[in-house]
């Protein structure tokens, strides 16, 4: 992910997970179901046992345990999944449906504007002290902070303030109806943490914080290495199953395959796609992917005359072979989308809204139908240290000669490719290594794309004055069903548009030891690995 401040930037869990899962490809898929771990491993249809120590390889590093002001992104937010709560959650089984967390229970007033959680009886931090309300308003006020809450603000959006009820319910007002608002606690800068810690100890309290999430920390060498052990007061019976945890770190992808095959890991995510063979032809090894809100994005300026033409940004979504692209480079893992973002809750079917196709006569014609009927030439920015944007950026550059649009390409670093797309100075960019929504749902993209005063059209100078006005009923809209025939119209809107194009979806995966069982994320790719055991070999 993810480098940004406040709202403006933190449109993408902007992840380096990037690989791709073993799961079918083809058609945007319209379920969201987990695929199959690549290895039939008995072991694991049995149940679950307790015990024993797992090692976890991350591409991303962990450089802070505070959940309201990350600064690596993934490497910050799956650790903080394991250590905290927030009052409700998305279903540990990668389902987008929202379940209680360190709430059990919860009503919410007709008119969507007043929230009455009750908390969970006996539940507890990891140091064994009550949760309570007073926790509970007190990690909520940080959240809606927004000189607090720099990294998702926007998450915020409509939260006025917290009263405490009793020791075991809060009531929450808002000062709008915020359909969306169960979904923007579920992650992480809504995390309950120890009102009384975190004032005692002040920044020292991130150094080893207490939660009330599956895990306690047990040791945290930022960057380097975190050792978790399990929280004997966690509130789900029998979970976590496994005693200890340990993420080491290591940007390179050879080290983190390296390290599963010798044992010195049992699991590792950033598996480059040119190395799932070698996992899948390893009998000690097995993939286990999920579909998630992960997809490639390729953003067009618009400050330039020439993405500024709707024809020109149309001629461009029509040429790209993107089932060439996803066999060639995902092994046929990834998924051709049927909308400009990954596949979000209220999305319409493929027999809806079509996935996006190849169609290179049409291509030709809306470009001789442009303000650029000869072409013209412009520059791709694509990020360094993620070897599958090398492959993607060519066949872009291929595939856009088809149309006379010349491509230079322009490999830069990460961060300074981030700058660059904040700062508008791009003419086609990735943006970054990676882009997923921060919620399952997809008012937070409509927001960012369709009302383009809150950081012009993310970036990309759009406009449209229907999508905005049908955006803004969207995400002001309480009924679901209401909410579940407006987006599709949006949907449909935008694959019009283009504000920016999506090349594939990617899902989320992790390689494992096939000792490892009960693996899986939530709906936003985060590991669950409260859910997860060993067995002997």
């Amino acid at each position: 992910m993810r480098i940004r401040r406040r709202a403006m930037l933190t449109a993408t869990l902007v992840a380096a997970l990037l690989g791709v899962a073993a799961c079918s490809g083809g058609s945007s898929d319209d379920k969201k179901t987990a695929a199959p771990d690549s290895k039939d491993n008995t072991a694991c249809k049995a149940a679950p046992v307790s015990g024993g120590s797992l090692t976890y390889a991350r591409s991303q590093e962990t450089l802070t345990l505070n959940p309201i002001a990350i600064r690596s992104g993934n490497g910050d937010i799956f650790a903080d999944g394991l250590i905290y709560e927030g009052l409700v959650r998305y279903d540990p089984k990668g389902t987008d449906k929202i379940v209680g967390g360190v709430s059990d229970t919860w009503k919410v007033s007709p008119d969507g504007k007043t929230y009455t959680f009750h908390l969970r009886k006996d539940v507890k931090f990891s140091n064994g002290d009550p949760v309570t309300a007073e926790d509970v308003k007190f990690s909520l006020d940080r959240f809606g902070n927004p000189d607090i809450n720099q990294v998702l603000g926007n998450l915020a959006v409509g939260y006025d303030s917290s009263k405490i009820l009793a020791d075991d319910s809060v009531q929450i007002s808002l000062t709008q109806t915020v359909p969306s608002f169960l979904d923007n606690i579920a992650v992480f800068p809504a995390f309950i943490v120890p009102k009384k810690l975190v004032e005692e100890q002040g920044d020292n309290f991130w150094k080893k914080p207490v939660g009330s999430g599956p895990y306690a920390v047990k040791n945290f060498a930022g960057g380097s290495r975190l050792e978790l052990t399990r929280n004997e007061h966690y509130w789900e019976d029998g979970k976590p199953y496994i005693d200890d945890v340990t993420f080491n770190f290591a940007t390179d992808s050879n080290s983190r395959l390296l390290a599963l095959q010798s044992g010195d890991a049992q699991m590792a995510d950033g598996i480059e796609p040119a190395q799932i063979d070698k996992v899948n032809k390893n009998p000690k090894l097995g993939l286990k992917g999920e579909p998630g809100p992960q997809w490639i994005a390729l953003f067009l300026n618009e400050k330039k005359d020439e993405f500024a033409d709707k024809k020109v940004r149309q001629a461009i979504n029509a040429v790209l072979d993107r089932e060439s692209i996803n066999k060639q480079i995902f092994g046929g893992l990834a998924t051709v989308p049927n909308s400009v973002f990954a596949k979000l809750r209220y999305d319409a079917p493929t027999s809806e809204v079509p996935a996006f196709t190849k169609d290179v006569a049409k291509a030709k014609k809306l470009m001789s139908e442009s303000g650029f009927p000869d072409g013209f030439s412009t520059e791709l920015a694509f990020p360094a240290g993620t070897e599958f944007f090398n492959q993607v950026s060519l066949a872009v550059q291929q595939q856009l000669a088809q149309i006379g649009i010349k491509v230079s390409l322009k490999k830069i670093d990460p961060a300074t490719m981030v700058e660059d797309w904040r700062d508008e100075k791009y003419d086609v960019t990735f943006a970054f290594p990676g882009v997923s929504s921060d919620i399952a749902v997809p008012d937070e993209y409509a927001v960012f794309y369709g009302l383009p005063e809150t950081n012009n059209a993310f970036h990309t100078s759009w406009k449209n004055a229907d999508v905005a006005a049908k955006v803004k009923e969207f995400i002001s809209t309480p009924d679901d069903a209401a909410r579940a025939e407006q987006w599709p119209v949006i949907q449909k809107l935008f694959n019009d548009e283009l504000p920016s194009i999506n090349i594939l979806n990617l899902p989320f995966f992790v390689a494992h030891d096939t000792t490892v069982c009960g693996t899986g994320v939530n709906a936003l790719g985060v590991d669950q690995l409260q859910e997860a055991w060993l067995v002997s070999k």
